[in-house]
């Protein structure tokens, strides 16, 4: 191996470090399918997953994030768009779309976590027209959402959150997980400062999800 091939590793691993140590990383391991029920206004939803390692099916922060789009159907009936912001697995974009959405899109720049998430789509609709639409760069599309749900840790959320909201509909919602409780005013702060109120918040301690509308 040649010097600047050893160097040229040497510098792949350290930024590769670097990133990973801005990131709060969370591995899951499905060893099993498993079937995730959910009571969304008396009406019982199971959502297949199949055994895999994308993120969302048992932390906390994926039922929360459950939870409060359960929260937005029973309060303001379907949405005709959303967005799924970091999908993992799919089961958010699986429920938003059982929950009447028509038209899902997911982003996530894992393509073995894409890959995961279509073929839970395929266990969950035989039809393909169900499935999402995948986009690389939701945030600098020229288009903009009904339903936006975030489920991700790290830096992300904080870093992008203008841009985020600017791509939400007038009376839109945006939903935001994968924090610790103690940053709720943090991000309560940054909703207010983008024209955002906050409509409901789901803890599950030490995480919490927040409900905001765009006004």
């Amino acid at each position: 191996m040649s010097i600047i091939t050893k160097c040229f590793c040497v510098f792949k691993i350290i930024q590769y470090y670097k990133i990973m140590t801005t990131l709060e990383v969370y591995i899951e391991e499905r060893l099993q399918n498993q079937i995730i029920k959910i009571d969304s206004n008396n009406t019982n939803i199971e959502i297949f997953l199949n055994k895999g390692s994308s993120f969302g099916s048992n932390h906390s922060t994926t039922s929360l994030s459950l939870q409060a789009i359960s929260y937005l159907k029973k309060e303001f009936g379907s949405v005709y768009t959303s967005l799924d912001l970091g999908s993992g697995s799919g089961i958010l974009s699986i429920l938003m779309k059982k929950l009447g959405t028509n038209k899902v899109f997911s982003c996530e720049i894992d393509e073995y976590a894409k890959k995961e998430s279509i073929l839970n789509f395929k266990s969950n609709f035989t039809n393909e027209s169900h499935h999402p639409t995948f986009i690389q760069n939701p945030l600098e599309a020229d288009y903009s959402y009904d339903l936006i749900a975030a489920n991700i840790s790290g830096s992300y959320l904080p870093n992008n959150f203008n841009k985020i909201c600017k791509i939400i509909n007038t009376d839109g919602y945006l939903i935001i997980s994968g924090f610790n409780i103690n940053k709720e005013h943090k991000y309560s702060s940054l909703a207010f400062e983008n024209g955002l109120k906050t409509l409901k918040t789901f803890k599950d301690s030490p995480w919490l999800s927040i409900v905001f509308q765009k006004k």
